[in-house]
């Protein structure tokens, strides 16, 4: 779920009332392409409060040791259960490429860091009041090669504390099936990412500048040909049309690749998308949830 751009707490819950009937959880984002966002702690404590079960992304391209031990006590003391750990996009990709990046921890540090405080100290090595007790996950590329390094980097997050991974989004089946034969042995869970494609400028947009991420040029053409002469209204509608036909076409195709536990669906502001997705590709959030 994308977070407001300022500080509209109804915009935020309008959002996650679309989404949660259709869910297991909903993944609260962390400052996407350093864009500043309502914070995501505030977002998971809004998220618990619909009745909804949050997994709060962090990344470490924002916060030091101190800050994600601090952000860690508060986010579990609001009712926060659920981290998945991010390294983070460059700021140079979003609208404030001045800032200062602080890198302090990578996201296999921080599962390590996190470990530690579910044993109940500190980096000082200071025993804590109270001690978190979270369910860790991290991210993975699904196309990134050479694959045996992609593998030992899974594996060394698990060693750390991951027992869920999160990929960004697949457009391309074919090296995420082969990365998965590798995956499929490890001890861990594993939800295939699928962000809908809304017009053919979000496809290019995506292959210029988000890293990756590759989105066939079939597909753009896809796209490119159902907005072909039209205007405006009608233009957006029949791109968007598409884009849902290849994000259920891609979601079946990962139904079928062996190791999948899952999807994360990632709207990206059109999370209106959501649910005619998952009714679509016949997904249900797991019974008796909560």
């Amino acid at each position: 779920m994308t977070a407001p751009h300022g500080t509209d707490v109804e915009i935020l819950q309008e959002r996650i009332r679309i989404i949660k009937d259709y869910c297991d959880a909903i993944n609260v984002t962390d400052n996407p392409r350093g864009i500043p966002s309502l914070s995501n702690i505030a977002c998971a404590h809004f998220v618990i409060k619909e009745g909804a079960e949050p997994v709060l992304q962090m990344t470490g391209r924002d916060r030091n040791r101190i800050l994600f031990q601090s952000d860690l006590y508060g986010a579990y003391a609001l009712g926060v259960r659920n981290v998945v750990f991010i390294t983070g996009d460059t700021v140079l990709m979003g609208t404030q490429p001045l800032t200062k990046m602080v890198f302090d921890v990578d996201s296999t540090q921080a599962l390590d860091l996190t470990r530690l405080l579910m044993e109940g100290y500190d980096l000082g090595g200071e025993e804590l009041v109270g001690s978190p007790n979270f369910f860790l996950g991290a991210t993975f590329n699904p196309t990134a090669q050479p694959f045996e390094i992609q593998a030992r980097r899974i594996q060394e997050k698990i060693n750390n504390g991951a027992k869920f991974f999160q990929t960004q989004a697949i457009y391309e089946l074919e090296p995420f099936a082969a990365l998965m034969e590798d995956v499929r042995e490890m001890e861990t869970w594993t939800l295939a990412g699928i962000i809908p494609l809304r017009t053919s400028e979000m496809a290019e947009t995506m292959n210029n500048k988000v890293p990756g991420i590759r989105v066939p040029e079939e597909m753009v053409s896809r796209l490119r040909d159902a907005e072909d002469g039209l205007e405006d209204e009608e233009r957006e509608l029949a791109s968007r049309k598409v884009g849902l036909e290849i994000a259920l076409e891609t979601i079946e195709g990962v139904k079928r690749i062996d190791g999948v536990s899952g999807i994360h669906l990632m709207g990206i502001g059109w999370e209106e998308s959501i649910p005619e997705l998952v009714k679509n590709a016949g997904l249900a959030p797991r019974p008796n949830r909560g």
